[in-house]
This record gives structure tokens, C-alpha cells and sequence, in this order.
């Protein structure tokens, strides 16, 4: 192991788009503490998380309004665990899109059932906003991404920029004359373009109504002080202060992911460990395109669990001879 920098690390919480049927289901059986998260989530949501998590159909599990509320519970589930095994705090906290309502949640700013009923409702305010969709753009800058944008945009239509991913990948979010006028251009032009499986045009104004509506709900909810500093996606700064994040989440349905932003910014102050805990490893591989001497961990189920704690406790113990 190299040395590095500083004895921190940073937590990590993905999103829509790493789940899968049978995430959650190991640690679950293992762990009393992870089997009462689940129990929770079903309370407060009154879905049937466990079985859309451990069992579920594929595809009724990538619908925006049960994805999101289980990719919560596996995340937090997860994450109680690792907590028990693992004392140091982290120094930062990250969540791409609804993976930063468990990153609240592990700050402290939420309450698990809070954040388990706003973004249960976020989920279904995202579903029901069934216009437009979202293009993968790969090998493209921002500054090209951003003339693709306004080269294709139809009239009265919209286009923008939605999730800054990586120096490799750039997702794109509009209506779908102008996603469909934009994946044709792509074509012509040779840049790798992908249409993603969502149900809307997240992170654009398209979702405005959404945000309203979630203001409502948002207004009624206890917003604390984070514990630990939070990476924001609308801002790739930390913020602590509880009212801030009663805003931030409004903002953040529809304004950019500035997720290599932020991911920069936890390196540019002396982290180069990041832990990734959730289903899968799609943020530690956006990880090592931004950043590609960084330590990428993660805790997805009981080996995973395993392997990182050992590797923490490596890379710690050496940091502290």
C-alpha cells in the first residue's frame, strides 16, 4: 500500500442506476442491526422492501419510485453495519443524486424515517414526470457537452447537461425531441452516446413541478446540523448547516450533478481513500477516472464488508506508526 496523505477517508453513497435484485440480501441474513433497517424502511414506506430487494423482478425494481426508496434502506442497511465494525469517522460525506439522502441520514441531518418518506415521494414525483429522458455522452468535455446541448435543442424544448461524472462521462437530460435530435448528431459525429432507462428528464427544469412539490414536503421535516461535513451535488462544496440542505435537496432535482466537482474537491483536501457503500461499484470506477491514484473501497455485501475492513485497517494502522 502506498502512503498517503492523510489517516482520512471518505464515504460514498451511489444512486439510481446500481441497483440490482438481491442487493442488501447477504447482510441482511448476517446482521440483526442491517435486518432492522429493512423491518424500518417497510414501516415507514409500507413497501415490501425486502422482497423487492432480495427477490424482486428486475424490472419493477428500476422503477424510479421503488428504486429509490430501496437503494435508502440497502445503503443505510449497509452502512449500520460497517459502522459497527469500523469506529473512524469519516471526513467527508458523498451521495450521487438520491444517494445523497443517505448520506444525510449517515451525517446526521436526516432521521432514517425522514429521509425513507421524502424520498419515497421524491421517487414518485420523478416517476409521474414522464417526459423526456437521459443520453450517456462518453469521451466529451464539459464545454462540448454544453454545445451538443444548445446545438440540439429543439424549440420550446430543453437540454442541459445533468450529471458531470467523470472527465469520461457526461449525462445529458432534456425533452425527447431534443434527446432524440442529439443522439442522431452523436452518431454523425462519432461520440459514444447511450440512452439510459429512466422514466424522465431528471436534473433539468423539466422537473421544476416535481420540486415544488417536494417543497411542501420538505418545509414540514427537522433538517440537523450534519455531524460530519456533506459534499453537495448542487454546489461540490461541504455544507453543515440543516437549512442549507432543506434547500439544496429542492434545488437538487433539478440542477446539475457535480459529481467529479466534488469528488475533486474531497481530493484537493487530503483524501485519497473513498469507501463506496451501496450495491455495486459504479462511483468507484467514476472515482478512479477523476482521481486515478485513489484507494477505491467497497461494502456491498458480507465478503466485500470483509475485505474492506481489513484494507482499512491496513492502510490505517501504517498511517499511525
Amino acid at each position: 500500500m502506498k502512503k498517503l496523505r492523510t489517516a482520512d477517508y471518505a464515504l460514498v453513497f451511489p444512486g439510481q442506476g446500481s441497483q440490482y435484485v438481491g442487493m442488501g440480501l447477504e447482510i441482511f441474513k448476517e446482521f440483526i442491526s442491517a435486518e432492522k433497517i429493512f423491518e424500518s424502511a417497510e414501516e415507514v414506506s409500507k413497501l415490501d422492501i425486502r422482497n423487492l430487494c432480495f427477490f424482486g423482478d428486475e424490472e419493477n425494481l428500476m422503477e424510479t419510485s421503488i428504486t429509490q426508496p430501496c437503494l435508502l434502506a440497502t445503503n443505510i442497511a449497509l452502512y449500520t453495519v460497517f459502522q459497527e465494525h469500523f469506529s473512524k469517522k469519516p471526513k467527508f460525506i458523498c451521495g450521487h443524486s438520491a444517494g445523497e439522502y443517505s448520506a444525510l441520514v449517515a451525517a446526521g441531518v436526516l432521521s432514517f424515517a425522514d429521509a425513507m418518506s421524502l424520498l419515497q415521494v421524491r421517487g414518485a414525483l420523478m416517476s409521474k414526470t414522464q417526459e423526456g429522458g437521459m443520453v450517456a455522452l462518453k469521451g466529451v468535455t464539459f464545454e462540448q457537452a454544453e454545445k451538443l446541448c444548445k446545438e440540439n435543442v429543439q424549440p420550446g424544448g430543453v437540454l442541459v447537461p445533468a450529471n458531470l461524472n467523470s472527465p469520461e462521462q457526461i449525462v445529458i437530460s432534456g425533452d425527447m425531441d431534443s434527446i432524440e435530435e442529439a443522439l442522431v448528431f452523436a452518431f454523425e459525429n462519432n461520440v459514444k452516446a447511450v440512452p439510459l432507462p429512466v422514466s424522465g428528464a431528471f436534473h433539468s427544469p423539466l422537473m421544476q413541478e416535481a420540486a415544488q412539490n417536494l417543497s411542501h414536503i420538505i418545509s414540514n421535516l427537522q433538517f440537523n446540523d450534519a455531524g460530519i461535513p456533506v459534499i453537495s451535488n448542487v454546489t461540490a462544496k461541504p455544507v453543515i448547516n440543516g437549512y442549507e440542505w432543506s434547500q439544496l435537496l429542492e434545488q437538487q432535482i433539478t440542477a446539475a450533478v457535480l459529481w467529479e466537482s466534488s469528488i475533486r474537491y474531497i481530493y484537493e483536501n487530503g483524501i485519497e481513500v473513498f469507501v463506496e457503500m451501496g450495491p455495486g461499484k459504479v462511483l468507484s470506477k467514476l472515482i478512479k477516472k477523476i482521481v486515478p491514484s485513489a484507494v477505491t473501497l467497497n461494502v456491498e455485501n458480507v465478503t466485500s464488508l470483509q475485505e474492506t475492513l481489513l484494507q482499512l485497517e491496513q492502510i490505517f494502522d501504517r498511517q499511525l506508526v
